[in-house]
């Protein structure tokens, strides 16, 4: 199933690459992932403030705890990292990266600049998205995605 949407995502971006008009797609919602010193705190907290639901968990003993949230136009990622509360002064630091939601990944692929690097596509069956991953010129991860239809 995987290798198979590649494949029709590479031909769409292909496909999509040369046409004469360039493709436009709509932002459909954000992404943002951040790191807390309380991952089932910070659930509780974003659950009760903006309304999101829990869509999937992943954890690593003595590494991490992740939790991915979901509601109307918002998709966070919530991260306690056990190493990054050992920072010096107490400084919680760790992996960033933004991100938002369109309509149509194949037209926003295609409309990016020609000297984008390569991007990574990755398929989260688990959470439901397909996604293109993209460094900036800091080497952030900015991160666009797409709703899968089961």
């Amino acid at each position: 199933m995987k290798t198979r949407l590649l494949i029709l995502l590479l031909a769409c971006f292909a496909t999509a690459a040369h046409a004469d008009e360039p493709a436009e797609a709509t932002i459909q919602g954000s992404y943002f992932a951040l790191i807390v010193s309380d991952v089932e705190a910070s659930r509780s907290w974003y659950q009760t403030v903006l309304g999101l639901e829990e869509i999937s968990r992943s954890t690593e003993r003595d590494r991490y705890d992740i939790i991915n949230m979901a509601g109307p136009g918002l998709f966070v990622e919530l991260l306690e990292l056990d190493a990054a509360a050992e920072r010096p002064g107490g400084q919680i630091e760790g992996p960033f990266k933004v991100g938002m939601l369109v309509d149509d990944l194949t037209a926003f692929a295609a409309g990016l600049p020609a000297t984008t690097a390569e991007a990574n596509i990755i398929y989260d069956q688990e959470n439901g998205v397909v996604l293109l991953q993209l460094k900036d010129l800091d080497n952030n991860t900015v991160q666009v995605m797409q709703r899968v239809e089961e």
